[in-house]
Formats: structure tokens, sequence, C-alpha cells
């Protein structure tokens, strides 16, 4: 994976990742290419399996927090509920993603480099994998505040840690 913020060839794709999940948006392939800067001669198949693997996972998380919003008010899509969200959700996935893609950049043919990035491979996956969880743990929040608001949770509810995740330590 090219670390050092040159795209090493230019490919466009129209690949639209579909989500399963009608509330959420769906993922651009090339936005994700152009965002993360990622090598263009490498085939899309790992690009759209690990971005497919990571929709579903922040899909899964957020779920139950959409069901509560959903019990109190109408939200057909998160753009509908909140435009700035969704690239906060884009993001996530994205992040997530990248994390998952680290395994199959490691090539022969950049050899050194990819020593490199191989020793540091656990921290960078590590660092992803956590700025993937702080844009959920924004949107869980962000999600949560409005159905609290609307009178979903209930009173006596505890609030917690702001973006607290054990998972990530």
């Amino acid at each position: 994976m090219s670390l050092n913020g040159k795209i090493t060839a230019s490919t466009t794709t129209e690949t639209v990742i579909r989500n399963t999940r009608p509330f959420f948006p769906d993922i651009e392939l090339q936005a994700f290419i152009e965002n993360y800067r990622l090598p263009g001669e490498y085939n899309e198949a790992p690009l759209i399996y690990e971005l497919t693997g990571a929709m579903r996972h922040v899909n899964e998380e957020l779920t139950d927090d959409v069901l509560i919003l959903q019990s109190v008010i109408v939200a057909e899509t998160l753009a509908a509920f909140d435009e700035e969200l969704v690239a906060v959700y884009q993001a996530a996935v994205m992040h997530w993603a990248r994390s998952g893609l680290i395994k199959y950049f490691e090539t022969i043919n950049r050899k050194a480099a990819a020593e490199i990035q191989g020793e540091r491979n656990e921290i960078i996956v590590t660092e992803w994998k956590a700025e993937a969880q702080s844009c959920i743990d924004m949107l869980s929040k962000r999600i949560l505040k409005v159905a609290a608001d609307n009178g979903a949770l209930g009173t006596g509810r505890r609030d917690y840690a702001d973006g607290f995740r054990a998972s990530i330590i």
C-alpha cells in the first residue's frame, strides 16, 4: 500500500459498493482509492472485499442505535437524518477497510518498503482501526443523542464516557 501519498497509477473505476442496509449510504470505490492514495495497479477484488467487510462491521456496530432512533423519529436514511454524518460513516468504513488491506500490499517487487511496513503492520492496523472506531463512536453518540432528546432512552439512563472503547485497547 502506498503510504507515501503518491498514487502509482491513474486508474478510474465506476464501481459502487451497495450497502445492504438502506439506512446507510453506498461507497464509491474510486473515492476510496483517491482518499487513501491506494496503488492503482492492484486488482479491484481485494478492495471491494475489504470495503464490503468494513461496511458490514460498521453497520453492525450502529444497527441498534439506528433502530432506537427510528423508534422515535422518521429517519429513512443517514443523509436524511444528518447530511454531515454521511462523510463520517464513509470515513469509518474506509478506515476499517484500509486496515484490512495492508496484508494484500506487502509485495515482493517493493521488498524494502514491504519489510518496513511488515514491521509496522500491527501499529498501523491498530491506528487505522482506532480512527474507524472513533468515527463509529461519533455516529453512535449523535444518533443516540437525538434519540434521547426524543424520549427513546427513558429517564435514569447512565451516561458513558465520550468516545471510550475498551475493544481498541
